[in-house]
């Protein structure tokens, strides 16, 4: 294979990390290990998530020829995965000095930079010039949407088995994670993704989607994960993607992230959607306050909601909210408001209990910060965000409880609905209020698809996942 760099790649080595991906086989280590694979770069590939490395010896960070790394690539997709790989990046520095250079790679690439001198550089994306121009083996111009013809090379990471699974119907299936867009064409000011592609998103071809697809259906697959921002930002091309999938994989099923928004505009397709294998949507409803969606620039309302909810519902298919409970403009008539919604609208078993919890994060270059009528702190390297406090100290104090019922929660494995009325009633008695009575009427767990591994995308990470690292 011809080798195009400007510089001797025998000379470089590179150990890639992720931390943590959402329960997913990284998709980002899979896409640099197809870079390195074709310019001959020797590397080695770390999931520790599956690996539950600590990072603590020299031996740590062998490559598989017991070589040490010249580079070092730790992805940084979201807020969790920072907060453990600055950690890896404290670590490698005060091990191995200046001999080797630490990347971060990832939409927080900059927070990770501003978190801990120990990294080198940063890249928001993995672009081939870019990563080639980063590992000094290359000089050209890179973009975030350089064309993704690329197959991603999975042979050096962990089996599909060691990821999440769906769960549905009293059935367990693996699952395949792929991307069919790069970027989002929405602006919504929380969230990280806009800082990197300012409303512009790029489709990847359909036959490079259905190649990764179809390697992951030969690797056990029968469930895949459309990872992209909105799945929907170009809904031609999502429905050509839904229909290829099904027309080669008649028994694969699928789900994927759309906006309310753009559930209530094309209410045509989610029934065609579920004969192809749609079980559910990841749909990002945030709150129930119309006053909070504004200042999120969201694009929807709480009627949207009940809206999108009952159309979805209606063709079958189910949605996975996620939620942002805690700004500094929350109040306590919202928080009910939203927690007795949950309840209203059977949504318990569709949520994971750590997103009652969720406060919002600020990270560098955080549309929010524009909003001059909200009072921002200082930037905060350890919290990875600016800091903010509610008016309401209650609010505040009520939150670091929720997250401690969360993670509790998940270490004893205590039922959803059971977690959830313990913080329903939390709610009330932060507030000095009397807990209402009401009857708890939800379908039974195994009856709603999801996935088997908990989001944690804009929480701060768990005991267990800190555990990993010592």
């Amino acid at each position: 294979m011809t080798n195009s760099a400007s510089t001797n790649t025998n000379a470089v080595r590179v150990l890639a990390v992720s931390t943590y991906e959402l329960g997913h086989q990284p998709l980002i280590l899979a896409r640099l290990a197809a870079i390195f694979e074709s310019a001959e770069i020797k590397y080695s590939l770390c999931d520790n998530s599956v690996a539950n490395r600590s990072f603590t010896t020299v031996d740590d960070y062998m490559l598989w020829d017991q070589m040490l790394p010249t580079h070092i690539f730790i992805s940084v997709p979201m807020h969790t995965a920072t907060q453990l790989g600055k950690t890896i990046a404290n670590r490698a520095r005060k091990l191995l000095g200046s001999s080797v250079r630490i990347i971060a790679i990832g939409l927080y690439s900059n927070v990770a930079l501003s978190a801990t001198d120990a990294f080198d550089a940063g890249i928001p994306s993995d672009d081939r010039a870019e990563v080639l121009r980063v590992l000094r083996l290359d000089s050209a111009q890179s973009s975030a949407f350089a064309e993704q013809t690329a197959l991603p090379y999975r042979a050096g990471l962990p089996g599909l088995h060691n990821y999440a699974h769906l769960l549905a119907g009293g059935e367990k299936k693996l699952v395949g994670y792929v991307e069919s867009t790069v970027g989002c064409a929405h602006l919504c000011k929380h969230c990280p993704i806009p800082v990197v592609f300012n409303g512009r998103f790029k489709a990847i071809p359909l036959a490079v989607v259905m190649q990764q697809i179809n390697q992951l259906y030969e690797e056990g697959a029968r469930h895949i994960t459309f990872g992209d921002a909105d799945f929907l930002n170009g809904p031609t091309h999502a429905l050509k993607i839904a229909r290829e999938l099904h027309r080669a994989h008649p028994d694969l099923t699928f789900d994927a992230t759309v906006k309310v928004e753009h559930v209530l505009e094309h209410p045509g397709i989610w029934t065609e959607l579920r004969e192809l294998g749609l079980q559910f949507i990841v749909s990002a409803f945030e709150h129930t306050s119309d006053f909070i969606l504004l200042k999120l620039a969201k694009g929807h309302t709480r009627k949207d909601i009940i809206a999108a909810m009952e159309l979805l519902r209606g063709a079958g298919v189910e949605v996975r909210p996620s939620l942002m409970p805690f700004t500094p403009w929350t109040d306590r008539e919202g928080l009910i408001d939203l927690i007795e919604f949950l309840f209203d609208y059977d949504l318990i078993e569709s949520i994971d209990p750590v997103q009652l919890s969720i406060r919002l994060l600020l990270p560098l270059d955080s549309l929010v910060l524009a909003d001059k009528e909200t009072e921002i702190g200082a930037w905060n390297p350890e919290l990875l965000s600016y800091e903010w406090q509610n008016h309401d100290p209650a609010i505040d104090e009520l939150q670091a409880e929720l997250a401690q019922i969360a993670e509790k929660s998940q270490d004893s494995e205590l039922d959803i609905q059971t977690t959830f009325k313990t913080m329903r009633e939390s709610i009330y008695r932060r507030f000095d209020l009397p807990v209402p009575a009401r009857e708890f009427k939800t379908a039974a767990c195994e009856e709603k698809p999801r996935l088997s591994e908990s989001w944690f995308c804009c929480a701060e990470p768990t005991k267990i996942q800190l555990n990993r690292l010592g």
